[in-house]
């Protein structure tokens, strides 16, 4: 992708997370990225377009990979994208999946349909790399738990639910709780311990 393009379309990221995407015009995202409105429309034909890229820009990040490289295993690849869904999370508009929905409700099906397979296929990915680190119980049947993942996040965190209020699905306190328990599942002793030591540090 070009990197001016890139540039904007993390930039309206930010904007979008913040403050929702109808309150967000195309002079705000031309102001906070720092080129004029007609230089703006050379990427993006209308606001539809500029959603619909920014949406799929965001939603193609894959969290997980990029913490599994920077990990030394399993555990620690699932505690860093912890983190980072949290610092998402901090900046996170709760509006923003309502206003997909019904406004763009095309881009919130494709964003649904990647949440699924992206929670799936990392927590088998997960699993799998746990199992072969000694720190994932080797009877863990990892389709049946990536299954649950997926059921346990996509139900919790959505407020028709009914579940969770509003003010804790989005308290990370909540999500933590949830990698916890999902980690105390499936850990052998030795993961267990290292998942302790880790939680305890500082």
């Amino acid at each position: 992708m070009e990197k001016k393009k890139k540039h904007i379309l993390e930039k309206t990221a930010e904007l979008y997370l913040k403050y929702g995407i109808r309150s967000v015009t195309m002079e705000d995202v031309s102001r906070e990225v720092g080129i004029s409105k007609k230089t703006l429309y050379q990427y993006f034909k209308d606001k539809e377009d500029l959603v619909n890229q920014t949406i799929d820009n965001l939603i193609y990040q894959n969290h997980y990979e990029k913490a599994k490289k920077e990990s030394d295993n399993a555990i620690d690849a699932l505690l860093a994208m912890k983190n980072e869904i949290g610092r998402i999370m901090k900046q996170y508009n709760n509006n923003l999946e309502f206003e997909l929905k019904k406004y763009y409700p095309k881009q919130y099906n494709k964003v649904c349909r990647h949440k699924h397979d992206d929670i799936f296929e990392n927590t088998i990915a997960n699993i799998k790399q746990g199992v072969s680190e000694g720190l994932y119980r080797k009877d863990v049947d990892a389709e049946f738990v990536a299954k649950l993942q997926v059921g346990r996040v996509l139900c919790t965190m959505n407020p028709d639910s009914g579940i969770f209020n509003e003010n804790e699905i989005m308290s990370f306190k909540v999500f933590e709780k949830g990698i916890e328990y999902h980690l105390r599942a499936i850990c052998t002793e030795k993961g267990l311990k290292y998942f302790h030591k880790q939680i305890n540090k500082d």
